[in-house]
C-alpha cells in the first residue's frame, strides 16, 4: 500500500512541476479581497497601465471582479458566472469557459476595457471550479479505468481537485456516472463531490446515467448524492427522464418515477417524455409513462388556497411570515381571464408565479405538467425546480363569516323567484319588497341603495396590484367630476322570470332542454376550464330517450357552494330563458348534490384562448368579422329579450367552430324591469372595469348601450389577437383615462373601418353609440363575403 501511495505522490509532483510555468502565468487571483485593498495593491505595484488582479465578488456569490489600473485610477469590472459551471463574461457578447480563458482574451486586446491586461499582480491560481480543464486529470484517469484503490487513496491523501474538469468539461462524477462505476461514485459523493455540475455539453451526471441505461447508478445519484432529478440540459431543456424515455430505457424510467420524478416534464420544444418515446418507436416505454398515476398529494387545498386576492392582499397575509423562507399561499387572480397565482417569500422578497393550465394539467413557467393544484404544491415542496425556494410554510386562509341559512323557496324551482340571502339592516342599505309589476311578475326583494360619500375605501374601486381593473358593486360610486352622489335611489327592479315553455324548443344540435336533470344521468370526465368559484368539465348527458350527448358541465367548488349558490342559480335561470344559435345553450340543471349546470359542449373553447394559441389561423377580414357579426346577432337577441349581459368580453365568447361564435357566462346578466331602459346595480360583487362604460363605473347603471361599449372592448381584444385591454393599468387608472377622453389605440392588424366602429362604440354618451342591430348589419354585410349572412341566421329558433 505504501508503494502505491508513493507512486501516486510522485505522479502528482511530476504533473505539478511540468505545469509550474503555466500556473505561474495565471497567478493573478487574490481571493476574497475588498475593493479598497485591491486598489492599494495595484497602486503599490506601480507597474503602469494594464496592471490587474482578479478577486472574488463581495456582492454576488459565484461572481468575480477584475480590477485594472489605468492613468492612476482603478477600474473594477464585474465578471459574471453563467449557471453552475465555469462560464464567465464581462459583457454579454463574449462568454468564455474558464476564468483563465477570459483573462487571456483581454490580454490579447482591450476588447472594450480601458486597456488590455498587461501586468499581473501575482498571488494564486484561480479556484479549480472556475477553470476550464481543472488542474489535473489524475482522478479522471483512475475513475475512467475503474481503479477504486487509486481513487480511494487519492481522496485519503487530501486530493483537492474533485471538481477538476477534463477537456470536455467533465468531472470525475460525470465519468463515474456515465460508466456505471457505482463504488467510485459513492466514494466521490462521500468526499463531497458535486453531483449537479454540468459539462460543456450542458449535461449533469444524472443525464449520463440515464443515457447509459444504468438504473442502479441513477439510484446512487438521487438517493445518496441527492442529485437534482429535474436538472435541465442548458441547451435542450431535457431532464433525465427525457434522456431515458427517448432511448426506451424502461428500467431507468421506472426508477425515476419511483423516485418521484414528475412524469410530464417539458423540453425547450415543449415535448414530454412520452412524446419522445413514441417518436423513437419505444411504445412500451411510452405506455408506462402514459399510464402512470401520480401519488395522491399529502397537501390539502384548505391549508393554502385563499380564493380571490390581489397582489397587495397576498403580501399583507404573508407579512407576518416574511422571515420564513418558503412561506406561501395560492390565490385566484382575475387578470387575463382568470388564473391561479402562487405567492411565496424568500429572503424577505415576495415572488408571484402564475399557475397556468393546459388541457387537464397545471404548470408554472417551463416546469412540468402536473395533475392538480395539490400536485403543484407537492412538487415544489420537494424541489425548488426554478423557484427561489422550496414551499415550506403554508399560510392558511382566514375563516369566513357564517353563511345565513337559505329560505325554503330554494326548492321551488327556477321558474319561481330566486332565493335570497338574509341581510343585516344598515344605515346605508335597507330592504324593501317591490310591488308586483304590471306584467304580473311575482314580487321580489330589492335593495334600495343610498349612495353616500366614500369613507376612505378607495371610492369603491378595487385597486388590486394584479391590474384586473375590477370594482366592488357593494361600494359607493363617484361621478365623473369627483363629486359624491348623496341622493337616495328608489329604483324598483324586478328579477327576470323566464317564460314557462309549453314544448321543448328545437335547436340546432340534438340536445334538448330539460329544466331539471337527475344526477345519475350526468357523467363528469376531464376538467376543461377553471373559474374563480368552480370548474367546467367535459362530460356526457344520457337523455330520457336514450341518447348520449357530449356536454359541458359547470360546477361549484365545495368551499363556494354556500356563498355562491344564489348566483349560480341566477345564471342558470337566465340561460333557461334564452334560445338562440349565437348563445350557449343550457340543457338543464342538476340539483345534486353536487349542483351542476349542464350546457352544450363548445368544442374549440374560449375565443380569447384560441386567438392567443392559434393567431395564424384567424384572418382579421374573415373569421374576426364573422365572429363579430355573430356576437352582435346574439346581443341583438338579448336586447329583444330585455337582458343586459354586463360581462361581454373575449374570454366569455366560445367557439363551436372556426365559423361559429357563441356568447356565454351569464353570471352578471340582469333583466330590465317593465318600462325601464337600464338596470341599476345594488348587489355586491367584482366588476370588470376595463370593459365597462362610463355610466356603469360612475353610477352603476347598465343598459344595452353599456353592453355596446363592452362590445367595442371585445372587438379591440379580437383584432389585437388577445392583448390585455389597458395592459397592467389598475381600475382607477382606466377610469381616469376614459374620463379624460382617451381610448385604446388601434392595433396593427385592425382594419381602419373596424377601428372606426370600435370608436363609435366608445362614445361617452350612451345615445351616441350604435345599436346592436346596426352593428349586426355592418358586420354581416361585408361586400367581400356575400354569403356572410348565411352563417349568421338572424331569426330566433323556437
Amino acid at each position: 500500500m505504501l508503494k502505491v501511495v508513493t507512486k501516486l505522490l510522485l505522479i502528482k509532483n511530476n504533473l505539478q512541476f511540468s505545469r509550474m510555468s503555466k500556473e505561474d502565468s495565471i497567478c493573478w487571483y487574490h481571493g476574497k479581497l475588498s475593493r479598497e485593498a485591491a486598489e492599494e495593491i495595484l497602486r503599490d505595484e506601480n507597474y503602469g497601465n494594464g496592471s490587474f488582479l482578479v478577486r472574488e465578488s463581495n456582492t454576488a456569490a459565484g461572481d468575480y471582479v477584475l480590477s485594472v489600473l489605468y492613468e492612476g485610477e482603478i477600474i473594477h469590472y464585474q465578471i459574471r458566472r453563467h449557471g453552475e459551471d465555469a462560464f464567465f463574461s464581462i459583457d454579454e457578447q463574449t462568454i468564455t469557459h474558464g476564468l483563465e480563458t477570459l483573462i487571456e482574451y483581454y490580454q490579447e486586446e482591450a476588447h472594450g476595457l480601458v486597456s488590455k491586461l498587461s501586468y499581473i499582480c501575482k498571488k494564486d491560481p484561480p479556484p479549480h471550479d472556475s477553470r476550464r480543464h481543472g488542474r489535473t486529470n489524475l482522478l479522471h484517469r483512475a475513475t475512467k479505468e475503474g481503479n477504486y484503490m487509486v481513487v480511494s487513496e487519492l481522496l485519503k491523501c487530501g486530493y483537492r481537485s474533485l471538481e477538476a474538469k477534463n477537456q470536455d468539461g467533465q468531472t470525475a462524477v460525470h465519468l463515474a456516472s456515465r460508466l456505471g462505476k457505482d463504488d467510485i461514485l459513492k466514494k466521490l459523493i462521500q468526499s463531497d463531490a458535486n453531483v449537479n455540475c454540468r459539462d460543456t455539453a450542458g449535461y449533469a451526471p444524472l443525464h449520463y446515467a440515464c443515457q447509459s441505461n444504468l438504473p442502479n447508478t441513477v439510484r446512487v445519484l438521487v438517493q445518496i448524492g441527492f442529485a437534482n432529478i429535474q436538472a435541465r440540459n442548458s441547451e435542450t431543456g431535457w431532464v433525465p427522464l427525457h434522456e431515458a424515455a427517448s432511448r426506451g430505457h424502461k428500467d431507468v424510467v421506472n426508477v425515476l418515477l419511483s423516485l418521484n420524478a414528475p412524469a410530464n416534464p417539458r423540453t425547450s420544444a415543449n415535448e414530454i417524455p412520452a412524446d419522445l418515446a413514441l417518436r423513437n418507436g419505444h411504445f412500451e416505454c411510452a405506455q408506462i409513462l402514459q399510464n402512470y398515476k401520480s401519488p395522491t398529494p399529502k397537501t390539502f387545498k384548505k391549508d393554502w388556497y385563499h380564493g380571490t386576492l390581489d397582489r397587495n392582499e397576498a403580501v399583507m397575509l404573508l407579512k407576518p411570515h416574511e422571515d420564513k423562507d418558503g412561506a406561501f399561499l395560492v390565490r385566484y387572480s382575475d387578470r387575463r381571464g382568470g388564473m391561479y397565482v402562487l405567492t411565496t417569500v424568500h429572503a424577505r422578497q415576495y415572488y408571484h408565479f402564475h399557475i397556468n393550465t393546459k388541457d387537464e394539467f397545471y404548470f408554472i413557467d417551463n416546469g412540468p405538467y402536473l395533475d392538480s393544484l395539490e400536485h403543484v404544491i407537492e412538487h415544489y415542496s420537494s424541489m425548488a425546480d426554478g423557484l427561489p425556494t422550496l414551499l415550506q410554510v403554508p399560510v392558511k386562509p382566514q375563516p369566513k363569516p357564517p353563511v345565513p341559512e337559505m329560505p325554503p323557496s330554494l326548492l321551488n324551482g327556477l321558474s319561481a323567484t330566486l332565493p335570497y340571502k338574509r341581510a343585516k339592516h344598515s344605515p346605508r342599505r335597507s330592504l324593501q319588497v317591490s310591488p308586483s309589476s304590471s306584467t304580473g311578475g311575482s314580487p321580489v326583494l330589492c335593495k334600495k341603495s343610498s349612495l353616500v360619500a366614500d369613507d376612505g375605501g378607495g371610492g369603491g374601486v378595487d385597486v388590486s396590484d394584479d391590474g384586473d381593473g375590477c370594482i366592488d358593486e357593494s361600494d359607493d360610486f363617484n361621478d365623473n367630476r369627483g363629486k359624491n352622489i348623496s341622493a337616495g335611489v328608489n329604483h324598483i327592479c324586478h328579477e327576470p322570470r323566464p317564460p314557462v315553455p309549453t314544448r321543448h324548443p328545437v335547436i340546432r344540435d340534438p340536445t334538448l332542454h330539460y329544466e331539471f336533470i337527475p344526477a345519475d344521468s350526468v357523467r363528469l370526465d376531464e376538467v376543461i376550464g377553471e373559474g374563480e368559484f368552480g370548474s367546467v368539465y367535459k362530460g356526457a348527458f344520457h337523455s330520457p330517450d336514450g341518447k348520449q350527448v357530449n356536454v359541458a358541465i359547470k360546477t361549484l367548488h365545495k368551499d363556494h357552494v354556500d356563498t355562491n349558490r344564489d348566483e349560480f342559480l341566477r345564471e342558470a335561470r337566465v340561460m333557461m330563458g334564452l334560445n338562440h344559435c349565437c348563445i350557449v345553450k343550457l340543457i338543464g340543471l342538476c340539483r345534486g348534490p353536487p349542483l351542476l349546470m349542464v350546457q352544450e359542449l363548445i368544442s374549440l373553447g374560449s375565443m380569447l384562448a384560441y386567438l392567443l394559441e392559434f393567431p395564424d389561423r384567424v384572418s382579421p377580414r374573415y373569421e374576426l368579422k364573422l365572429w363579430a357579426s355573430q356576437i352582435a346577432c346574439g346581443m341583438m337577441y338579448l336586447e329583444q329579450q330585455r337582458f343586459v349581459h354586463r360581462d361581454l368580453a373575449a374570454r366569455n365568447i366560445l367557439l363551436a367552430s372556426r365559423h361559429q361564435a357563441k356568447i356565454s357566462d351569464f353570471g352578471l346578466s340582469r333583466a330590465l324591469g317593465s318600462g325601464s331602459e337600464y338596470y341599476k346595480a345594488s348587489q355586491g360583487g367584482r366588476w370588470p372595469i376595463k370593459w365597462y362604460a362610463p355610466e356603469s363605473f360612475n353610477f352603476g347603471t347598465f343598459s344595452h348601450a353599456s353592453d355596446v361599449w363592452s362590445f367595442g372592448v371585445t372587438l379591440w381584444e379580437m383584432f389585437s389577437y388577445g392583448q390585455q385591454p389597458y395592459g397592467d393599468m389598475r381600475g382607477v387608472e382606466v377610469i381616469q383615462l376614459v374620463e379624460n377622453g382617451e381610448r385604446l389605440s388601434q392595433s396593427p392588424r385592425c382594419p381602419d373601418e373596424v377601428y372606426r366602429i370600435i370608436e363609435q362604440c366608445w362614445a361617452y354618451l350612451p345615445r351616441d353609440r350604435p345599436t346592436f342591430s346596426q352593428l349586426y348589419q355592418t358586420f354581416s354585410s361585408d361586400p367581400e363575403y356575400i354569403n356572410m349572412k348565411e352563417l349568421i341566421p338572424f331569426e330566433t329558433i323556437s
